[in-house]
């Protein structure tokens, strides 16, 4: 007698382990506990295709291994974020998982057969290729085998074990694609935003639990997915609502207890003259006659078999649960075998499957027993309508076993296996039957209608109560010519309102659509914008960004980065990840392209990052002092000097101040649509941004940490600080300290409470003009050595400010206005000299307050002024060091520093 094959078969989970093992022994199996706490040995014989079998049967716990950087890139501030796109990874078994490794390759040296149970989809795919690569180490001659199921039930279970095949490497490899994307993508910028971001603002108003401050993370799927969120709500901010008027005529029969509403087939005007003109015309004539009356049969048609995203919608909706308890509570009922597996885009039933008989299973139930001994019987029965969807991997969602509820079972596990039960038996329904009658009517040429429904056979609609069919059951019996004079003639006032919020429906729906994550991972994507603080949902169970999320998704675009939070490349790299579960696409091509694209974003993103720190100070109370910064994460957006650079060469008593400055006054209600906010003065940054909140008649800048508001003070470090009446109560303070070491622009518009040492306030109408672009120049202050306090004028365009070098000392031009006989300050400047090469800064507003030196500015004046530094030196055409003086090269590369 041939000995038997010893095989060891590998689970996703335990509780599958023990269910299959249960199922394939007969209930005659034998269990041992293993080296793994959670991950027993259970024992049994197996014949399958003739020959004889030692099965021993165990699990893993989910993914045996992780992809991980290397060690030299895992500390957070060990390296620059923008290297995690080339840096080395590997996968790896962590150690909570190391017991389990042990497990499988103690198992593994004496078995001649690996078969894998894996969940049948491409995560499953990819475990399996983990559990092959730890199991071949130590036994490289292993039979590796696939078993394919969708199932818990003894059908699928045999077929399975009697058509093993082998595993599939293109699942595998598109997992290890999205894997390497995410972690790349999703670490780089996690970091970045939180490093920049974390210890600068007091978090305390958001809900963290026990932390003390947030992990700010990005995640490639999940900001799309709250860019949905954030875009509805920017629409239903700006929206304006728009008055309108229509005719309202309704008719009630004699003896009928109820009146029939017409409609006008004008549906509305927004002309209140015009609306008004046909009204009086109708009063004028009000006899109302009847065109037409026309009546047909109608069908609603039963729903599609349940695929995974359309039970998550339907369910969302109709049972009033969260996405994600309704995938929790689906995998218990699979486990348990109640219910097919729970992860598929089919929602359409191979001709294979005896529909009829799973029905029967359910005839003993009093709520549905009786419908489904119709479909039995063969009375109610229609075959199941396909959506056109088909994975090839598993069926539509359907009840596997009976249950009338499990004793332990929480009463929402018992509404969605319900829900399940009922989908399935209205799919394998008749559809069901109704009359619709139209009424068409005319009054003084205006023509108006009404339709009423009369369900005639309900059939699919018995067995499934979430949703009616019919209505208008005040109907009048109207024949064609009848005339009749109106119960009431009125015209009425309505308004447009805005889109709704997002529903969890709703907002899968538009995840669908977009192609954000797949049918497996949607609701874990809206889950996390919950839990990260980003999204929060009301008592309606729809969704509303939290100012964290406006203020992230607001800087992204406000940097013209599109990608980052608008779902069309993460739509574009799902369908590569596709074509490499097919094997029209390579793995290594596929990851190339999305991190290619990606890397580009981020070092944009770095760039412009002071619009990521003004836009959250738009909504956040600064609170700490902010942490050292590896140089690539401080570069400046106008000159690329380093926050290290500046430091140096502004000495410490430049180091940005933290709380003590006071935190920033509460923002303003949002203003209407169309409102004056400019776009950004940083380079790169003049997109104007989206309505919000947080949206203000301000016009935000960027310095070489962050930005600041265009009508509140900075505080001295240059990072947008508080209220101009904070700021002004405490103004000597302000101009005692050191000097800031960024050069912020900002509009000195409204001076009087902080600009000390220029006399009277002055408005807005006394400021001299840009000859090159006509707007108000900034009034600004210099802070060097040469020029200490000295007030200067410089470009306040929002976009080419930056570049402007047009430059003029207030003294100065106050000394010319004085004497000058072509008239007052409210002139223009004079158009004299032409644009240096290089690169101007401008610094903080009003007398007193930092601002560090341009690398070279020319004078304006309409008087022969010649071109001078902000450090009062001539600059001979090439700018002098702000550190030493010295003309001919910039402080960036300055050798006396």
């Amino acid at each position: 007698m041939s000995r038997a094959c010893k095989v060891l078969n590998v689970a996703e989970k335990p509780s599958v382990a023990k269910e299959i093992s249960k199922i394939l022994s007969n209930n005659n199996v034998r269990y041992s506990q293993s080296c793994a706490r959670y991950n027993g040995l259970h024992y049994f014989a197996y014949n399958a295709n003739g020959t004889h079998y030692d099965m021993v049967f165990t699990s893993v716990l989910g993914h045996l291994m992780e992809l991980e950087f290397d060690s030299r890139y895992k500390k957070w501030r060990g390296c620059s974020p923008a290297e995690l796109y080339n840096a080395a990874v590997s996968k790896r078994v962590p150690p909570d998982k190391q017991d389990v490794q042990r497990n499988l390759e103690q198992q593994a040296r004496g078995c001649q057969k690996l078969v894998l149970w894996l969940d049948c989809d491409r995560e499953g795919e990819n475990i399996a290729f983990e559990v092959i690569e730890v199991c071949k180490h130590v036994n490289p001659r292993l039979d590796v085998r696939r078993a394919r199921f969708s199932a818990l039930i003894p059908r699928d279970l045999h077929t399975a074990m009697n058509n093993l095949i082998l595993p599939n490497q293109h699942d595998a490899n598109a997992v290890d694609a999205r894997q390497e994307i995410d972690l790349r993508i999703g670490a780089s910028f996690t970091r970045f935003q939180t490093l920049l971001l974390q210890d600068r603002f007091d978090w305390s108003t958001m809900d963290l639990g026990d932390v003390e401050k947030p992990i700010i993370s990005y995640g490639p799927c999940q900001f799309p997915t709250l860019g949905l969120v954030v875009q509805r709500a920017w629409e239903i901010e700006a929206h304006v609502s728009e008055p309108f008027w229509y005719i309202h005529v309704s008719y009630k029969a004699p003896k009928e207890p109820k009146a029939c509403d017409f409609t006008w087939d004008r549906a509305r005007l927004f002309d209140h003259p015009a609306a008004t003109m046909l009204y009086e015309i109708c009063v004028e004539n009000p006899r109302a006659t009847v065109l037409k009356v026309e009546g047909r049969e109608r069908k609603r048609w039963p729903p599609f078999p349940l695929s995974t995203l359309e039970m998550q919608k339907k369910a969302t909706m109709y049972l009033r649960m969260p996405g994600e308890r309704i995938m929790k509570l689906a995998e218990e009922l699979y486990q348990a075998g109640f219910i097919s597996y729970p992860r598929t885009e089919t929602d359409i039933f191979a001709q294979g499957f005896d529909l009829q008989a799973m029905a029967g299973e359910h005839t003993q139930d009093a709520r549905w027993g009786r419908h489904a001994q119709a479909i039995v019987d063969g009375s109610m029965w229609l075959r199941p309508r396909g959506g056109g969807h088909d994975d090839k991997a598993h069926p539509p969602i359907h009840p596997t076993k009976y249950s009338a509820g499990e004793n332990d079972w929480a009463q929402d596990k018992k509404r969605l296996y319900e829900f399940i039960v009922r989908s399935f038996l209205a799919a394998c329904s008749k559809p069901a039957i109704g009359f619709e009658t139209t009424v068409r009517i005319a009054m003084a040429d205006e023509g108006f209608h009404t339709s009423g429904l009369m369900v005639q056979e309900r059939n699919w609609l018995e067995v499934y109560p979430f949703t009616g069919w019919g209505g208008n059951d005040n109907l009048p019996p109207l024949q064609e010519g009848q005339q009749f004079l109106p119960a009431d003639l009125l015209l009425k006032q309505g308004a447009t309102q805005p889109p709704p919020r997002l529903s969890e429906r709703d907002l899968i729906a538009l995840m669908e659509s977009f192609g954000i994550g797949t049918d497996a991972t949607v609701a874990d994507h809206i889950q996390k914008q919950l839990d990260r603080g980003y999204v929060h949902k009301d008592s309606n169970l729809t969704f509303w960004p939290s100012d964290l999320g406006q203020a992230l998704v607001g800087a992204y675009r406000r940097m013209d980065l599109e990608n980052l939070w608008l779902p069309d490349l993460r739509g574009k790299i799902e369908q590569n990840i596709t074509a490499v579960a097919r094997g029209a696409r390579t793995k290594e091509a596929v990851l190339q392209e999305a991190v290619q694209a990606f890397h580009a974003d981020f070092l944009a993103a770095q760039q412009k990052q002071g619009l990521l720190e003004a836009e959250v100070a738009l909504r956040f109370r600064r609170g700490l002092i902010p942490p050292e910064f590896p140089p690539s994460l401080t570069a400046c957006v106008v000159c690329d000097a380093t926050l290290q650079a500046l430091l140096a060469a502004c000495g410490p008593s430049s180091r940005p101040q933290a709380a003590a400055n006071g935190g920033n006054a509460p923002r303003p209600p949002p203003a209407p649509p169309g409102g004056g906010r400019r776009g950004c003065t940083a380079r790169g940054g003049g997109r104007q941004p989206p309505p919000g909140p947080g949206w203000q008649s301000r016009r935000h800048g960027a310095g070489n940490v962050g930005g600041n508001d265009d009508d509140s003070d900075d505080n001295d470090n240059g990072w947008p600080g508080p209220s101009q009446s904070t700021q002004s109560a405490r103004g000597a303070q302000a101009r005692g300290r050191g000097r800031g070491i960024a050069a912020t622009r900002a509009r000195g518009r409204a001076r009087g409470s902080f600009a000390q040492g220029l006399g009277a306030s002055q408005g807005s109408g006394a400021l001299p003009r840009c000859p090159m672009h006509g707007l108000e120049v900034l009034h600004l202050t210099s802070n060097t050595a040469a020029n200490p306090g000295r007030c200067y004028y410089k470009c306040a365009h929002p976009s080419e400010g930056h570049a402007c070098l047009r430059f003029k000392w207030v003294d100065e031009w106050d000394a010319e206005m004085g004497n000058s006989s072509a008239g007052g300050r409210h002139g223009n400047l004079g158009r004299g000299g032409g644009r240096q090469a290089g690169r101007g800064q401008a610094g903080n507003r009003g007398c007193g307050h930092s601002a560090a030196a341009g690398r070279g500015q020319e004078n304006w004046g309409a008087h022969g002024n010649s071109f001078a530094s902000a450090t009062g030196h001539p600059a001979g055409g090439g700018g002098a060091c702000f550190k030493c003086g010295v003309p001919g090269h910039f402080a960036r590369d300055c050798p006396n520093a």
